[in-house]
């Protein structure tokens, strides 16, 4: 029993410091047009450094209607050609830019997986860092 008590507070203080490091990286977000995808790889590379399985998902579509998002967004277009990048941590959705499309919502902003596959058209993992390519030698 005292096995399952240890592990029991490893898994509640893994989700402290996964939680505490999350509230930082939404502190230190500002401004949040257009900085999702910095944002997010900040975050999941910040959890990973800490032990935490943390990826970054790329969502296209946005179906939950945002009249009062940042105008920049109405112009590139219709919410079915909006992108965005969030990180998914086991199965919950972690926000730090939601407020580009929802001015008013809770930063960071949490999610279950299935009400954020409800709310994008599409979306998957981002599987290529930019800022770790290969150099060819020549």
């Amino acid at each position: 029993m005292a096995g399952a008590s240890s592990e029991a507070r490893s898994t509640s203080v893994a989700t402290l410091v996964s939680a505490e490091i999350v509230l930082a990286a939404s502190e230190r977000t500002i401004l949040y047009y257009d900085q999702c995808r910095a944002a997010s790889y900040r975050l999941a590379d910040t959890l990973r450094s800490h032990g935490h399985e943390a990826g970054v998902l790329r969502c296209t579509g946005l179906r939950t209607s945002a009249p009062n998002a940042d105008t920049r967004w109405h112009a590139v277009g219709a919410q079915k050609f909006w992108i965005h990048y969030v990180v998914i941590i086991g199965a919950q959705i972690v926000d730090l830019t939601r407020r580009q499309f929802f001015p008013g919502c809770e930063t960071p902003f949490y999610q279950s997986a299935a009400a954020f596959e409800a709310e994008w058209d599409s979306f998957a993992p981002e599987v290529q860092n930019p800022r770790f390519h290969a150099s060819s030698a020549t």
